[in-house]
């Protein structure tokens, strides 16, 4: 059985090929063809705009790269590499594509299942990973832990994070709004609980059931964003929620109020959040995502000091590639040994 692994700068080819030894050299005769994508964002760029074209979506490289690679190949597996329609039919002999994402966006899935080719992929691999970095992005916004850091390391010792004005509250006993309670959101209010947060969180997509296991109190939108002293976003981005927390719903906020976003940058009206920040008509705000990647040197967010950024890093983690790895693995052995896989984006071309 020959495999191509096409892996890049976050998910490296052998942690994909040792997974799947381990699953499967005992009982199968494994050929692996590797390709490690060089990260060139003047070429990954150029193809993005290409995406709508060719089928796919937040892909890293290029497709002619991937396409001399494929004759012959039986299960593909990769992490951005774009598999577009013309990929997969370059290999009459492709049974199975894998991919190493929360949601297979860089594979035309409608081409896989006219060939009934399943498209496995890693639903909640990087929940732990966001999760940790949620809180850990709350602390270092409210505490003034990389503000303190910058200004250490340009050699100046900064008496004002010691002052009362600019003294940050302790999560204990604040009220935590989760916006989104799915895997990310959930892992974030068991967290939140044990620093001694009081929950509450919106979610219509969700049984009540949820809100009880994760021991939050259900409120509509306004009501978490008049009630929070930290708002956290965790939900998908889509025609719904796209610019959901603009300057309407900035201005339900406390004034003492922190924002948090780990999810996706659509989800907020970054212009808004700028001014609400600028004006102090909310006390800061902690972001790793941005609507336009990666964020300009002019962005007004970089001039502000009651922020806290970071390059959208709250999903990678060694754990993450790891988790991967062993997702692929085990539903490729469910799939060899003819067991439903577990993950299948596409679960008809199972049944075609």
């Amino acid at each position: 059985m020959r495999i191509l692994i096409v892996g890049d700068f976050f998910i490296k080819p052998g942690i994909i090929q040792k997974a799947l030894e381990e699953a499967l050299s005992d009982r199968w005769d494994l050929e692996f063809r590797i390709l490690e994508w060089k990260f060139f964002r003047e070429e990954t760029i150029a193809y993005r705009r290409e995406e709508t074209r060719i089928g796919v979506q937040e892909s890293v490289g290029s497709p002619e790269a991937l396409l001399r690679e494929m004759p012959g190949v039986h299960v593909l597996v990769v992490h951005g590499a774009p598999v577009t329609e013309e990929v997969i039919e370059a290999s009459p002999e492709l049974r199975l594509i894998g991919c190493t994402r929360g949601g297979p966006v860089n594979i035309d899935v409608a081409a896989a299942t006219r060939r009934r080719i399943p498209v496995l992929y890693t639903p909640g691999r990087n929940a732990e990973a966001v999760a940790d970095f949620t809180l850990g992005l709350m602390i270092a916004e409210l505490r003034n832990v990389a503000r303190a850091h910058a200004s250490l390391k340009r050699g100046v010792w900064n008496l004002d994070y010691n002052r009362h004005e600019h003294l940050g509250p302790e999560l204990s006993g604040r009220a935590l709004g989760i916006i989104g309670l799915g895997a990310i959101g959930f892992k974030v209010a068991v967290r939140a609980r044990a620093f001694g947060m009081r929950i509450i969180a919106y979610d219509p997509y969700v049984p009540p059931e949820r809100f009880q296991e994760a021991q939050a109190e259900r409120v509509d939108l306004p009501t978490l964003l008049r009630t929070a002293d930290i708002v956290t976003l965790h939900c998908v981005l889509n025609k719904e929620t796209r610019g959901l927390i603009g300057a309407k719903e900035l201005a339900l906020m406390k004034p003492s109020a922190y924002l948090v976003n780990t999810a996706r940058g659509g989800l907020i009206d970054y212009r808004a959040l700028a001014g609400a920040l600028k004006e102090r008509r909310i006390a800061g705000a902690a972001l790793d995502v941005y609507e336009v990647e990666p964020l300009s040197p002019a962005d007004p967010l970089l001039r502000l000091e009651n922020v806290t950024l970071t390059s959208h890093i709250a999903g990678y983690s060694r754990d993450v590639a790891e988790r991967c790895g062993r997702m692929i693995a085990e539903d490729v052995k469910r799939w060899l040994t003819r067991e439903k896989p577990l993950r299948v984006y596409n679960p008809a071309a199972l049944a075609l």
